[in-house]
């Protein structure tokens, strides 16, 4: 197994192969979670000075479940469903920014690079999210709810 490249521009310009010509490589807010993924298994271990392993599994779960429901929801023929796994996508990049700031990794790894990526993928999620909410019929919006915006 080989480990990711150690930039964003480099993984977005080679795609894994288990992604060629799958529509899904095509949408940048999966290309950067499946970036951060990869790069937060590996990151992981450098954490030890820094962070329990309990939490460092947190950070990597919650960014691995970001890549994953991005990937289920695009999956999904329902607006619905799409909104539905993209709203636990949303979830779960907010969780890993709060993991990010709670460990206090402001000086170590990628801080800066991971934070800017997650909150991109926020900013395309919540876009992502409008647009699917705009086009459900009225039957299928829930009232009072606080996402998106």
């Amino acid at each position: 197994m080989t480990l990711p490249p150690t930039d964003f521009g480099a993984f977005e310009n080679s795609a894994p192969s288990a992604y060629l010509g799958d529509p899904l490589w095509r949408v940048r807010m999966f290309r950067m979670a499946s970036y951060l993924a990869g790069r937060a298994r590996t990151d992981a271990a450098r954490l030890g000075l820094y962070a329990s392993l309990a939490q460092a599994d947190q950070l990597v779960r919650a960014i691995n479940s970001v890549a994953a429901n991005i990937a289920e929801g695009y999956s999904r023929d329902s607006d619905a469903d799409r909104r539905r796994f993209y709203g636990y996508a949303l979830g779960s990049a907010r969780e890993a920014i709060t993991w990010l700031d709670g460990m206090g990794l402001h000086h170590s790894i990628a801080y800066a690079e991971y934070l800017d990526l997650l909150v991109q993928i926020r900013r395309q999620l919540l876009t992502s999210l409008k647009r699917l909410q705009r086009r459900a019929p009225p039957s299928t919006t829930k009232r009072g709810r606080r996402e998106p915006g």
